[in-house]
């Protein structure tokens, strides 16, 4: 592809996420596919290219939410979507190698619907599937001979260094007594954030562009990292397992304090102090857990967590217009912000 349509029509048919899948899903199986075999198979099935025989399987393997961001991003910055095909994949790959290693750690047994990989194949291969996985991304953008090659590989590794302190973290404030939202909007800005800051600035990074652009994409990734985390954390309470992939209130269960949880427990009535003598229980049989579900509810954290995650995505919509960015393109993103945030098709 040489030229691009700028108009708003021809960018939104040209970088739909349907677009992006086939830019980048070659580039992912390719890659992928060239690991050792036993790590090749076991990231072919995390991915949804195959099942757990190693057959072709029609699983879905993601929104490539990344990717597509990458992909739009690097239009407005007077790039083509192959100039960072590459990269896109390479960051698919991080997000994924997170995945695998967070279904670990939360014991979660399902991801897309589906079986974990560490359910199908065991945690200890799992964890080195998930490691193969952030080698490779790595190595991708390293080997990538385009502009602004060392620029691009220290974002990725920053990136990881995030997800990896903020993972940390998050066990920390888990089992702490000192949760609170600053500690919450820390390890959000880690763990989920940090990759959705590297697909916005990487197409700047190799168009060369000044400081003040990059720090309105950085602000941008950081508000809709937060955004979407935060709401989030409402779909594993009151979500529909068909929508998340799933089953509801793990937060919960595990005693994992989301954003919902944190507004509850900080108000002080009669509802809040119920709410906190059963989360400091051990109780995890649904009746258990629907009832800190309603308590929730009932002291205003669901209600409090979906004003603020709208709150971060304005933010992240006013960061996204000072990024001078060319506005076919800035529009398009503007859309694709309010589909991560409110899985909107």
């Amino acid at each position: 592809m040489s030229t691009l349509d700028t108009s708003s029509t021809g960018l939104q048919a040209l970088l739909s996420p349907g677009t992006a899948r086939s830019a980048v899903l070659p580039v992912v199986r390719q890659r992928v596919s060239a690991l050792e075999p036993t790590l090749a198979r076991i990231c072919c099935y995390h991915l949804g290219f195959t099942d757990e025989r190693g057959d072709p399987a029609g699983a879905g393997s993601g929104k490539l939410t990344r990717a597509a961001l990458m992909t739009t991003a690097a239009e407005g910055v007077g790039l083509r979507p192959e100039d960072v095909r590459t990269q896109a994949a390479a960051l698919e790959l991080l997000h994924n190698s997170t995945l695998v290693h967070d279904d670990i750690i939360d014991a979660d047994e399902l991801r897309r619907g589906r079986p974990a990989a560490w359910k199908v194949f065991g945690a200890s291969l799992a964890i080195l599937a998930g490691d193969a996985l952030q080698a490779l991304s790595l190595q991708m953008v390293v080997d990538d001979p385009g502009p602004g090659r060392a620029e691009v590989s220290s974002a990725f590794a920053e990136a990881l260094r995030l997800v990896l302190s903020g993972q940390s973290r998050e066990f920390t404030v888990r089992l702490g007594s000192g949760a609170d939202i600053a500690a919450y909007d820390r390890i959000v800005e880690e763990k989920t954030s940090a990759l959705l800051v590297c697909a916005l600035v990487t197409p700047a990074l190799r168009a060369g562009r000044p400081e003040r652009v990059l720090a309105a994409l950085r602000g941008a990734g950081r508000h809709l990292g937060l955004a979407f985390q935060i709401l989030n954390d409402v779909e594993d309470i009151w979500g529909d397992p068909a929508v998340t992939g799933k089953p509801v209130r793990g937060d919960i269960r595990r005693r994992n304090p989301s954003f919902p949880v944190l507004a509850a427990l900080a108000a002080d009535s009669p509802v809040g102090e119920r709410l906190r003598g059963l989360w400091h229980g051990d109780g995890t049989a649904a009746a258990h857990l629907q009832e800190m579900a309603d308590l929730v509810e009932e002291s205003g954290g669901r209600h409090t967590a979906e004003r603020v995650s709208r709150g971060h995505l304005d933010s992240a919509l006013e960061h996204l217009g000072r990024a001078e960015l060319a506005p076919a393109a800035s529009a398009e993103l503007a859309v694709q912000f309010d589909r991560i945030v409110n899985r909107t098709t």
